[in-house]
């Protein structure tokens, strides 16, 4: 307040400045006064030029504004009727707001700053509509706080759902990758599989011709054994049938009894 009471009189002292220079009369040089006609040259006659006494309203209000965006402060100015004192009101109040704004977003969760912050503003209003208007306009940023509070995390959760499918998806590709490599892989056992059944295939079937041929064996062995027997036990019946032959040929005196 101190600083819009400060500019609004420069400006009016400015302005006091500028009409007492316009409405006072130049007195005239000595030399013109005693005489009684003096005709004005052309260079006398020419206007003098103005002399520069503009004042900007709006290079002021940046001057007392500085962090302010300028094209904020042009409409703050139109919409109070390029008022000079009005704008600096509006524009502290919207600060004030700002400000009241930031702490109630920072405090949005917790309920007893909130009505502590509610409580000082009912304080300070004018009256009834104002405390009204205050509490209406709070309410509805605390309201917006929250909304945005349940954006961000929903943001949150939503970029970290997003990295947890890009995990999985990325899983589930290498699960696929595997999952061939495991296909071929079986795929080539299968094969020595088969290769290996169809070689126990042909060693069985070579067991069983070498199973055949050692009981054919077995088998011509014990004929040969027995037809062996047979033709042992001939031989010694001919070797008997033939000492008895010799016997019969050359008997002898006395001769003991054959022991078996």
């Amino acid at each position: 307040i101190q600083q819009t009471n400060t500019m609004a009189a420069i400006v009016e002292t400015r302005k006091r400045c500028a009409v007492a220079f316009l409405d006072e009369p130049s007195p005239a040089p000595p030399h013109l006064a005693k005489r009684g006609r003096v005709t004005p040259c052309a260079g006398s006659m020419a206007p003098a030029p103005p002399t520069s006494l503009m004042f900007d309203p709006l290079d002021a209000l940046r001057h007392v504004f500085p962090q302010a965006d300028p094209r904020g402060l042009e409409a703050y100015f139109a919409a109070s009727g390029r008022d000079l004192h009005a704008t600096v009101q509006a524009y502290h109040a919207h600060e004030a707001r700002d400000a009241l704004a930031s702490r109630l977003a920072h405090v949005v969760d917790d309920d007893e700053c909130c009505a502590g912050l509610l409580l000082e503003q009912m304080a300070t209003a004018a009256d009834v509509p104002d405390a009204k208007n205050r509490a209406t306009w709070m309410l509805g940023v605390i309201r917006n706080a929250g909304a945005e509070r349940a954006v961000r995390e929903a943001a949150t959760e939503l970029a970290r759902l997003r990295e947890e499918n890009a995990a999985l998806r990325e899983q589930a590709e290498r699960g696929a990758m595997e999952g061939a490599t495991l296909r071929e892989e079986n795929k080539a056992l299968a094969q020595r599989a088969a290769a290996a059944e169809r070689d126990g295939s042909v060693l069985k079937r070579g067991v069983m011709v070498q199973q055949r041929r050692y009981e054919e064996t077995e088998r011509a062995a014990a004929a040969t054994k027995k037809k062996v027997a047979e033709l042992e036990m001939a031989n010694y019946a001919l070797g008997l049938r033939l000492r008895d032959a010799e016997a019969s040929r050359f008997p002898a005196a006395y001769r003991g009894p054959d022991v078996f």
